[in-house]
């Protein structure tokens, strides 16, 4: 089953957005590493809508 998307706007501050553009480059530098892909910047807001910020941004152990 598919569910529709749904276009969302939020309003975030300064650190939030920092803290969010620190991660998407790791992601983009892990792809590269890897010869992967580059994510798009909206894949990393469903990631982080749909695991919650917390998750998002816990470093694996």
């Amino acid at each position: 089953m598919w569910l529709a998307k749904t276009r969302v706007s939020i309003t975030i501050d300064d650190k939030i957005a920092k803290a969010i553009e620190l991660y998407y480059r790791e992601k983009i530098k892990i792809a590269a590493e890897k010869g992967e892909s580059i994510p798009k910047l909206s894949n990393i807001y469903e990631e982080i809508i749909e695991k919650g910020w917390e998750k998002s941004f816990q470093k694996k152990k």
